[in-house]
């Protein structure tokens, strides 16, 4: 193969890539503000059982803030600093969901 072959080969892989984009990036971007890409009440009434995680991505506008353990996701909530979403996943279809209280680290007393 010539190096020029090569070189093309390269360039269209990663003009591929750069047009496919990642899809959470990609959804995360298009929110107008950073908190955006946390979930709020309406977006969790949303979501029903059997969706995937790329479904509930796309409806709380970013990817789950962190995950608690093995197919458990907590996104935080958009407004309230005191609930959090927990959202849980079988061979990638949601099975469970609930709000949780979520402490302060406040050292008011």
């Amino acid at each position: 193969m010539s190096i020029a072959f090569r070189f093309c080969i390269y360039w269209l892989i990663f003009i591929l890539k750069v047009a496919c984009g990642v899809p959470i990036i990609d959804i995360e971007e298009s929110n107008s503000y950073h908190w955006q890409k946390n979930m709020n009440e309406n977006e969790f009434a949303q979501l029903k059982q059997g969706m995937t995680y790329m479904d509930v991505v796309k409806i709380a506008g970013g990817d789950a803030s962190e995950m608690i353990e093995n197919n458990y996701y907590r996104w935080n909530d958009e407004i309230l600093m005191t609930q959090a979403y927990i959202v849980q996943f079988k061979d990638d279809k949601l099975v469970n969901k609930e709000v949780i209280a979520v402490k302060g680290y406040s050292t008011r007393e």
